[in-house]
């Protein structure tokens, strides 16, 4: 009887240490707990009071602003959209709601935001580049060199382009033979040794037939659907050959959307003029 007592009384007191021992720990880990939510009250604050001493720090407002890259638009378009308080703190610019705004002018394809400590703003504007005029109904509308058709010709937009029909302004620019379309413009825009043709007034884009391209010398040319540079270094040598035999004077009607043909017609074309809404005249 001694022994189980003994035992009992031994197995009581293993007991109730392992209960001081947990009690011994639960207390340590409230200990610690409790201080380090205490440091993070702390470094809260700290970071709240250290924020609002930034943002009503005077040493760090803007004090210049600075435009680039503009073309079309002004510096007073780009700060008007910027909106940008006076004397704000420059830690305080949001970038993404700058650039958003901006960006809401349709001049304007992309823009970076860059800051200088401590109170120079940098506004980097990338704009649209038009490439020519798509005609819709009695409207033109401006391409990019994306093929991105982005506003409709203002009375402010003062722009010489060549004129595209056959799209409306809201048509996808990814066919093929738009595209073409696109690409043709840009290598004619870009080299000399076109100059020759002299410059395109008007492209029409046609499913069946592809390309008609008419140039202000009087040429008229039928470009089909592919293959445009080879066909116009084939134009060339033809142009060529109708100037040594004096064929080459008035207007010209010339087919060479078959690879495997020209066909040439001397046509008095009479020139046909559009007038938009500034008084601007477009030969078409």
């Amino acid at each position: 009887m001694l022994g189980k007592f003994m035992r009992k009384k031994s197995e009581m007191k293993t007991k109730q240490n392992r209960i001081r021992r947990r009690l011994n720990g639960l207390s340590d880990d409230f200990f610690a707990a409790s201080v380090l939510l205490s440091a993070a009250v702390f470094l809260s604050f700290m970071f709240i009071y250290l924020y609002s001493s930034l943002m009503s720090e005077s040493y760090f407002q803007i004090k210049e602003i600075s435009v680039r890259g503009l073309r079309e638009l002004t510096e007073k378009d780009i700060l008007t959209s910027a909106n940008i308080k006076p004397a704000q703190n420059l830690l305080a610019v949001h970038k993404d709601a700058v650039i958003r705004r901006i960006c809401a002018n349709q001049w304007v394809e992309n823009i970076d935001v860059g800051k200088e400590l401590p109170g120079k703003l940098i506004l980097d504007v990338k704009e649209r580049t038009p490439l020519a005029l798509v005609k819709n109904a009695d409207d033109f509308y401006l391409m990019d060199m994306k093929g991105f058709v982005f506003k409709r010709l203002g009375k402010s937009d003062e722009v010489d382009l060549p004129i595209i029909t056959g799209i409306t302004e809201k048509e996808q620019t990814k066919s093929p033979l738009v595209l073409g379309t696109l690409g043709l413009l840009k290598t004619m825009s870009r080299s000399e040794k076109y100059s020759y043709l002299g410059t395109i007034s008007e492209i029409n884009v046609d499913d069946v037939f592809g390309l008609s391209v008419i140039f202000d010398k009087g040429l008229f040319l039928r470009l089909g659907k592919d293959g445009f540079e080879n066909k116009l270094e084939k134009l060339k040598t033809v142009l060529a050959d109708l100037e040594n035999r004096g064929m080459k004077n008035g207007c010209l009607y010339v087919d060479i959307s078959d690879d495997s043909k020209v066909t040439i017609k001397r046509k008095n074309i009479p020139e046909k003029v559009e007038t938009d809404n500034k008084g601007n005249h477009y030969l078409i």
